[in-house]
């Protein structure tokens, strides 16, 4: 398989033992996004009023808190701040008149409004995330990527067969875009062995989660653990997609 600059990570994702390769590319996308928001975008000005406007989600909020150097978050917060403050401040009118508001059975009332302006004004804020946006742009081409490899390359099909399959989440994501990546003959194969694929790595690792919980029945306790060890996290990144649990420093 002769590998082209925009095909490396795909492949060497479908090179690691985990449940789903491309959970093993979002968590580096992640990874360099955060590592993105609190250093080089902080010198470009566009991106700092993108992301005053729109924020982080608490995930990558945490993220974010985690790294060692306070300092830029503090910086993206109090820029952050004095935009949500901006917009709350418009609704001062509204504040007033719920105050002086005197309500009668046939009267409309002003909290309607106030609902529906704060809706407007917060709405989109609540569920926007500059590296939310940033990963998902990634990993739409990934997934391209992957899907087009697979129809064309019998290399990468090899590699595809003989992994673990991919989390629920993105085998939705690969039925959903496989339309797109390739023709519908090609798509309908590439279902039909990603169904194949999953049902089979869905029973192998119930099989696991299985054997771990029969671990603590007394009657069970000379019973190898065999590959059940860690069941629990890896039935819980199979169904949900990765957790991190030990964010690197270096973020």
């Amino acid at each position: 398989m002769k590998e082209k600059i925009y095909t490396i990570p795909v492949n060497e994702a479908y090179d690691k033992d985990c449940e789903c390769p491309l959970c093993e590319l979002e968590k580096q996308q992640e990874k360099e996004a955060v590592r993105y928001a609190l250093g080089a975008a902080m010198m470009e000005p566009d991106y700092r009023m993108e992301s005053n406007e729109k924020g982080y989600c608490n995930r990558h909020f945490a993220r974010m808190f985690e790294a060692p150097n306070k300092l830029p978050l503090a910086l993206v917060l109090d820029t952050h701040l004095t935009e949500l403050r901006k917009k709350l401040e418009k609704m001062e009118k509204t504040a007033k008149a719920l105050e002086k508001e005197k309500t009668g059975l046939f009267k409309k009332s002003g909290v309607d409004k106030a609902v529906s302006e704060i809706d407007e004004i917060f709405g989109k804020t609540e569920c926007s995330c500059m590296v939310c946006e940033k990963i998902n742009r990634s990993m739409a081409k990934f997934v391209d990527v992957l899907i087009y490899l697979w129809a064309t390359e019998s290399d990468f099909r090899e590699k595809f067969d003989k992994s673990k399959g991919v989390c629920l989440k993105h085998f939705k994501m690969l039925v959903d875009c496989s339309k797109k990546s390739v023709k519908d003959d090609n798509a309908a194969k590439f279902i039909g062995a990603l169904i194949n694929k999953e049902i089979n790595e869905l029973n192998r690792i119930q099989e696991d989660i299985h054997r771990f919980t029969l671990k603590f029945d007394y009657r069970n306790r000379d019973m190898e653990w065999e590959t059940a060890k860690d069941a629990p996290i890896r039935t819980i990144e199979k169904i949900a997609g990765y957790i991190i649990n030990d964010y690197e420093e270096e973020t």
